[in-house]
């Protein structure tokens, strides 16, 4: 038993020491580091969290990128899920917007004409970065490792919290039940998200339900 568990540290040790070099990277980035918001989701982002993931990948475990997800195999299937489950995910930001000011005083499509589809493309840069960390790199790794979807996930999920920090302390500041609001959401998200991700073993459903919440944050929280 205890040499199975000393084996199964040492197959996982990769993933974690990986995310928490990105995790280090992005911290320090984000408490020295002042850019415009398009600066971020655009190009720091993509180097510091998709572009060790991918060296890695392909030097060290010299296996495909379809193992992180990046495949049109299901695509279809994958854009009807993520549809439908990002319409949800929009929906539970609607509530959370009425929790926090007691009222649903929204407007979708005015609020979309002020930003126009830069928001779209911060959104989409925003998950696809954060997704294949997450979702193509780390929980499906940790699946792969361990061989257990609900831990997998829940590790996933805690990690992907944490991504959150850095730009919770130093940008957003976020107190109270919004804070709240905020964490519970990101938790449930990252928690579906690894779900469809075992069962499409695609990024396109969990970047489409991140599109959607990310949209919903910007436009109502």
């Amino acid at each position: 038993m205890r040499k199975k568990l000393a084996s199964l540290h040492a197959s996982v040790e990769p993933i974690y020491r990986i995310w928490a070099w990105i995790l280090l990277a992005w911290s320090l980035y984000r408490y020295f580091v002042r850019a415009p918001e398009w600066t971020d989701e655009f190009v720091f982002k993509p180097l510091v969290f998709v572009v060790p993931v991918i060296w890695y990948v392909l030097k060290k475990e010299k296996r495909p990128l379809a193992s992180l997800g990046l495949t049109l195999d299901n695509f279809f299937k994958s854009v009807y899920i993520g549809l439908g489950f990002g319409a949800v995910f929009a929906i539970e930001g609607l509530v959370a917007h009425f929790i926090k000011y007691g009222r649903m005083e929204v407007d979708p499509i005015a609020a979309f004409g002020q930003y126009g589809f830069f928001l779209l493309g911060l959104s989409l840069a925003t998950a696809f970065s954060e997704e294949l960390l997450s979702r193509g790199f780390v929980f499906n790794r940790l699946y792969e490792k361990t061989g257990s979807l609900a831990r997998a996930a829940f590790i996933g999920a805690i990690l992907f919290l944490c991504l959150h920090v850095p730009i919770l302390l130093t940008i957003n500041k976020l107190t109270g039940m919004t804070l709240v609001l905020f964490f519970a959401t990101d938790f449930i998200l990252a928690l579906a998200n690894s779900m469809l991700f075992a069962m499409t073993g695609s990024l396109v459903a969990p970047i489409l339900i991140h599109v959607f919440w990310n949209m919903t944050v910007a436009l109502y929280l």
